[in-house]
């Protein structure tokens, strides 16, 4: 087995450790009667961890984009719930028997998500009525949420340890002279955001790809330039810059000549695609996906 495969290995395993430990503590917290889920794997999700069921029915099941709810949540990339799974009228009930079969009445299908992907799935099962199972919905989606961080920083230190830092053609920098041109780098995007004329905007992105690579440690004429991991909108990159400075919404609004309820819009989604719970963590985690130098 090469380097490769091992690491892939490894990080699988890993995986499948994170969705164990969450689903048999949602089950044991009481947050559903029967918990459930797995990893995204070739558009479908495998059922790797199961806690609360009574059969041996949803141990082994594969769903597919579409079907059912969670197939629903796949594809939409948000949670999903049905209050009465048996008459749904909105699902495809590919899976009746498996989650009828556990007398599962109201189920909620909570996604995992890197870089606004779904990778996963983690579905919550309750046997009493909406009312009663309501209270916990809430609770789910926090812990889930919380789950896609922790998949986040297993992926990056995955990357981190099978990256090519060593072929930087730069020399580090002094953090006084990084810190300066993250700076010119801000401040650069933020006068770019408001050049109309093509040419002229073409020519500053151009600098700022030169900054952006200086300040990784990178030389795009000797290697290519790394994928980012993570694919955020132009003006998600600019607030990120600007965060990154230590910033407040509102001096980002007035720089940016936007409203700080904006500034705080693009910074959540940014946040989202990021699986970030802080801001401070968004830049930290866009700067090991390459999004932000």
């Amino acid at each position: 087995m090469n380097a490769n495969a091992r690491k892939t290995r490894a990080l699988r395993a890993e995986t499948r450790r994170l969705f164990v430990e969450a689903v048999d503590s949602l089950h044991r917290t009481g947050t559903g009667d029967v918990v459930f889920g797995g990893t995204v794997d070739e558009g479908s999700v495998a059922v790797e961890a199961v806690a609360g069921a009574d059969q041996d029915l949803l141990s082994s099941l594969i769903v597919s984009t579409g079907r059912g709810l969670g197939g629903r949540a796949m594809t939409e990339g948000t949670p999903q719930l049905t209050r009465d799974y048996e008459i749904d009228p909105y699902i495809t009930h590919h899976y009746d028997e498996e989650v009828l079969g556990e007398g599962i009445r109201v189920l909620v299908a909570v996604p995992t998500l890197l870089g606004g992907e779904v990778t996963g799935m983690v579905y919550c099962g309750h046997r009493s009525d909406y009312d009663a199972a309501a209270p916990q919905t809430g609770d789910l989606v926090r812990r889930v949420r919380q789950l896609s961080v922790d998949l986040a920083r297993l992926a990056h230190r995955q990357e981190a340890r099978g990256g090519s830092r060593s072929e930087q053609s730069y020399p580090d920098l002094e953090p006084s002279g990084r810190e300066a041109l993250r700076h010119t780098y801000a401040e650069l995007r933020a006068i770019r955001s408001g050049i109309l004329d093509d040419e002229t905007r073409e020519k500053l992105s151009g600098v700022e790809a030169r900054l952006a690579d200086i300040l990784s440690g990178h030389s795009s004429e000797n290697y290519p330039s790394p994928v980012p991991a993570v694919r955020l909108s132009p003006r998600e990159t600019d607030i990120l810059s600007h965060v990154a400075l230590g910033w407040s919404n509102a001096r980002i609004a007035d720089a940016l000549s936007l409203r700080e309820s904006t500034v705080k819009s693009y910074l959540n989604t940014a946040m989202v695609k990021l699986s970030a719970r802080t801001r401070h963590e968004a830049v930290s985690i866009a700067r090991s996906s390459n999004v932000l130098p």
